[in-house]
């Protein structure tokens, strides 16, 4: 039995929008990109969402939200003087911000934001030693949360005294002569530092890059955080120096 092409549209046409409209009641569809962190899935913290799945593009407003966190406290945390940038602010834009304090190996990014948020709302996070908060950061935590004694040391050794945010500070700073990685560092010079072929690849897991690709491009070309390469890359250096 042949049927009318006109006909086979209209079934078409039904069954598709037929089939999102019961998806949204259902509340299984959705064109609007939420961007909600993972939550713990299990633990004392099951259900709760989870600061380290924060990501570069999450606005601080974003953030607020998600964890019930002033906003205000966010933003002065982070040393960004507009109070009308706070809301649009995203965590990446901290890279630019602090890119003097990365050129001494203190990283202040997303990851601060990661662990600025876990010990405000008093929840568990991995600490990582390369990543460094502005000391206002620092108070606001001593002031409103519940720190232990671990996140105390923490807090005090490591932060960073933030210059005039809301602008790149990095011009102002003059180049260092140390071999530490910093994010205009190049894979040739990693090289030239003395550091092997063959300890890169293993340490990224992967073939040499083009070695006048910067470490954190390629970092960010594989969907990675900058300081999760930059740590194991710069143990390599400080070996190599010893």
């Amino acid at each position: 039995m042949k049927v009318k092409t006109s006909l086979v549209a209209i079934i078409v046409l039904v069954t598709v929008f037929g089939g999102i409209a019961l998806a949204s009641v259902l509340g299984l569809w959705n064109t609007v990109n939420t961007k909600e962190p993972a939550r713990y899935t299990s633990g004392e913290f099951a259900g709760e969402y989870n600061p380290s799945d924060i990501r570069g593009s999450y606005t601080f407003d974003e953030i607020s939200e998600s964890f019930e966190i002033p906003l205000e406290d966010l933003g002065k945390a982070f040393a960004v003087k507009d109070e009308s940038k706070f809301e649009a602010f995203q965590c990446k834009e901290l890279e630019t911000i602090y890119a003097a304090s990365a050129a001494e190996g203190k990283e202040v990014g997303t990851d601060s934001v990661r662990i600025f948020i876990a010990f405000y709302k008093s929840l568990p996070i991995a600490l990582n030693d390369a990543t460094y908060l502005p000391k206002p950061a620092a108070s606001i935590l001593k002031s409103k949360a519940k720190l232990n004694d671990e996140q105390l040391k923490y807090l005090e050794t490591h932060t960073v005294t933030p210059l005039d945010a809301d602008v790149p500070i990095s011009s102002s700073v003059t180049e260092s002569t140390d071999k530490i990685i910093k994010a205009s560092t190049t894979f040739k010079e990693l090289l030239d530092w003395g550091v092997k072929k063959a300890d890169i690849e293993n340490t990224i897991n992967d073939k040499m890059p083009d070695t006048s690709k910067t470490v954190k491009d390629y970092a960010a070309a594989k969907g990675i955080e900058f300081s999760t390469l930059k740590e194991p890359l710069q143990k390599l250096i400080d070996t190599f120096k010893e």
